[in-house]
């Protein structure tokens, strides 16, 4: 596996978006996620698993790579934010959306791979 693992998690997931498919670490450490990571290849990408739908806030504050941020509810793409930047200040842009589940992915490989709003999403 070529995944740039930063810590001692070993929970990962296949996912499926639409037709593609990403290797996934769940995240361990909700407010860090893929903060400080340099790398990033683009099937694989980070999961955050929530118990029940409900509005969700992310930023990109002390993050060093362009991410695409995925909004999923009830097995699909909810919302997407595309090529979301890194922040060095305070006061970062946040991306919110209604989800149960949220996946961080290299910023681009959504548009690169025609992943859209309303694709179904499974991981497993």
């Amino acid at each position: 596996m070529n995944f740039t693992q930063q810590d001692d998690s070993e929970d990962f997931y296949l996912a499926k978006i639409g037709d593609h498919v990403f290797v996934l670490e769940e995240c361990k450490d909700f407010p860090k996620g893929l903060s400080h990571r340099e790398h990033l290849l683009e099937n694989e990408g980070m999961l955050f698993n929530f118990n029940d739908p409900g509005d969700r806030t992310f930023h990109m504050r002390d993050c060093l790579i362009p991410l695409d941020i995925l909004f999923i509810k009830d097995g699909k793409v909810n919302k997407i934010y595309h090529e979301c930047q890194p922040c060095k200040i305070d006061e970062c842009d946040k991306y919110i959306g209604e989800a149960d589940s949220v996946v961080e992915l290299l910023g681009g490989t959504c548009k690169k791979n025609n992943i859209s709003e309303g694709l179904i999403y499974r991981h497993f």
